[in-house]
């Protein structure tokens, strides 16, 4: 009897980005990963018809941040179409350490043996130097945590579970996708989607250092000031319910009060 994998990694590559896949490949070579290449959204050809925005942002949304939003989409419903249990989904500018496999691979295999209340639903693996509280060992190196009073911006690699997906398509496809945000910013509002959107750290990936292909043009931010006001202002209490309800308010505020928790990047 056939074994199901127990996950798959997607590639999210614009087709016209031919040099970040050859990136990729020689970091998935590096450390023996086998993958799925997502076809990403074209930004120079996006469909109107096949989405809607309903902006919830602190300015207007560019091209290139609707098509990052549906590649994402895209690499979702791919997901639940096949039989794994996670989705490794990896964006094409990232450098990955050397035992990135071995590490993502214990973090979902220890998931079952997790506490319930300890579940996460998306597990992101990029951090950024933030207060945290712990959540479990993955190993001697590893830890699972959560991150910050802001779940950590950027989407270039993070582990999904498939409860997570269905939760998220179900609440943006209305039934056309429903873009609010970024999809890194869609994800800092957690509590929208009922999700626990945890870090594994230390950072398993690093920013490659080539160009963004998300132009935003300054003068969207310096236009709509008052807009990032109350666009945190939103935000504001809902984050810190949210890191409450889930972990107590000794532990928030043991880590992000008191900064007891040494930062981690």
């Amino acid at each position: 009897m056939k074994t199901k994998p127990l996950y798959q990694t997607y590639l999210i590559n614009l087709d016209r980005a031919t040099d970040r896949l050859e990136l990729m490949q020689k970091e998935f070579e590096k450390c023996e990963i086998t993958y799925e290449r997502i076809s990403a959204v074209d930004a120079k050809t996006l469909d109107s018809s096949t989405y809607k925005v309903k902006n919830k942002y602190d300015r207007d949304l560019v091209p290139g941040e609707i098509g990052c939003y549906l590649s994402h989409v895209k690499t979702l419903e791919t997901f639940l179409a096949s039989e794994n249990d996670f989705a490794l989904i990896i964006e094409d500018d990232a450098i990955l350490v050397n035992d990135f496999k071995s590490a993502v691979e214990k973090a979902m295999n220890q998931y079952n043996d997790l506490k319930v209340k300890d579940h996460w639903d998306v597990l992101k693996l990029f951090n950024g130097k933030r207060k945290h509280i712990k959540i479990a060992d993955v190993d001697q190196k590893y830890i699972i945590a959560a991150c910050g009073t802001s779940i950590p911006i950027t989407t270039i690699a993070a582990i999904w579970t498939r409860k997570a997906a269905e939760k998220f398509l179900n609440k943006i496809k209305t039934p056309l996708p429903t873009i609010q945000r970024p999809i890194d910013c869609d994800l800092q509002h957690a509590w929208e989607f009922d999700l626990r959107i945890y870090n594994l750290l230390p950072s398993l990936v690093k920013p490659a250092p080539v160009e963004t292909q998300i132009q935003i043009d300054r003068s969207l931010r310096k236009s709509k000031f008052p807009r990032q006001i109350q666009y945190e202002l939103n935000r504001l209490f809902p984050k810190y319910f949210y890191l409450i309800n889930h972990h107590g308010f000794k532990k928030f505020y043991d880590s992000f009060i008191a900064k007891k928790n040494e930062r981690i990047s």
